[in-house]
């Protein structure tokens, strides 16, 4: 635990912001909001209290829910995923038993998935996060919406297989990052001795296979957001996907910016499918409006700290009846 604490402490006076540069043109979120890498290394931990309250609000949530099956899969973060990778000593210090992700997963194993034991496994086929970004990238949004998928299935509800990779479509596209973007200015000689290894001509930090739904095969359309919705929602974007085959079943999605990339993928499964970023909430109004077949929930490892304080369904501020 000392040791733990030496070097969380090490890696925050580092850095005058949040990028955490790293060997190989990596870049790790430090000093950030929810102080990430002192719950990754058990320097921070939920108490007793804390996880019954957290206990209490999944099971409430999937109660108020109703019928439909509540799933929602965590992301981990990418200092936990390519913990190997991680400066200034941090890559050898034990991951910590305690992390919120784990003990939400024990709490509830038919609603909640971890999936940083099956990032493990895939990422010996590919890199799944971008080396300068927190969010996984097209490679990991793709298995992330397969475990989505197959979750889906396996409670019940009747979609078709998710997509095999080799039926996807891939192209060559670049990516430099929400971290790479907050290098500190005095750094930044620093990074580029090894990222300029890796770079496209100079310009993007770094070049990846990108994954879509082959455009003759795409069935889903995003449609108009309703008038209603539009004038009671006050979150991020609001997308709303459909396509003609009413034989599938309907979801709504309350997400982050971990499932962005995963959007097109999942609503080729889905007659309608709702897809909602209200600051990690689930939010009655939509459930209730949509009654949808299955509420999925995608979340970023980091962002779960605060759990012991969200409330099981949220209601949105400027509901109008």
């Amino acid at each position: 635990m000392i040791g733990a604490r030496r070097r969380v402490a090490a890696a925050k006076a580092r850095q005058a912001g949040k990028a955490l540069i790293a060997l190989g043109g990596w870049v790790f979120l430090v000093n950030d909001t929810h102080d990430f890498l002192s719950w990754q290394f058990g320097l921070k931990r939920w108490s007793r209290a804390e996880r019954a309250r957290v206990a209490a609000t999944l099971a409430e949530r999937q109660r108020l829910i109703g019928s439909a099956p509540y799933l929602m899969f965590i992301s981990p973060e990418k200092s936990v995923a390519y913990r190997e990778y991680l400066p200034l000593g941090l890559d050898r210090l034990r991951l910590s038993s305690h992390r919120p992700a784990l003990a939400m997963t024990a709490m509830a194993p038919n609603a909640v998935r971890y999936v940083a034991d099956a990032f493990e496994r895939l990422k010996r086929f590919g890199l799944l996060y971008f080396r300068g970004d927190t969010h996984v990238n097209w490679l990991g949004a793709y298995h992330l919406y397969r475990i989505a998928i197959e979750a889906v299935r396996e409670a019940g509800i009747a979609t078709h297989p998710p997509k095999t990779y080799g039926a996807m479509r891939s192209w060559i596209a670049g990516m430099e990052g929400d971290v790479y973007v907050q290098i500190d200015e005095a750094q930044k000689a620093e990074f580029e001795v090894e990222a300029k290894l890796g770079r496209a001509r100079g310009t993007m930090l770094e070049l990846t296979i990108a994954l879509s739904v082959r455009d003759d095969e795409v069935k889903a359309r995003t449609v108009e957001v309703p008038r209603d919705y539009a004038e009671i929602f006050d979150g991020r974007e609001l997308i709303i996907k459909e396509q003609d085959d009413r034989s599938l079943p309907t979801a709504v999605v309350f997400r982050d910016s971990t499932a962005t990339l995963s959007i097109d993928f999942l609503a080729e499964h889905f007659s309608r499918s709702v897809y909602v970023w209200h600051e990690g909430d689930v939010v009655a109004d939509f459930i209730e409006r949509e009654r949808p077949d299955v509420v999925l929930h995608f979340v970023a490892e980091r962002f779960l700290a605060v759990y012991p304080a969200t409330q099981p369904l949220s209601r949105l501020a400027r509901i109008r009846s």
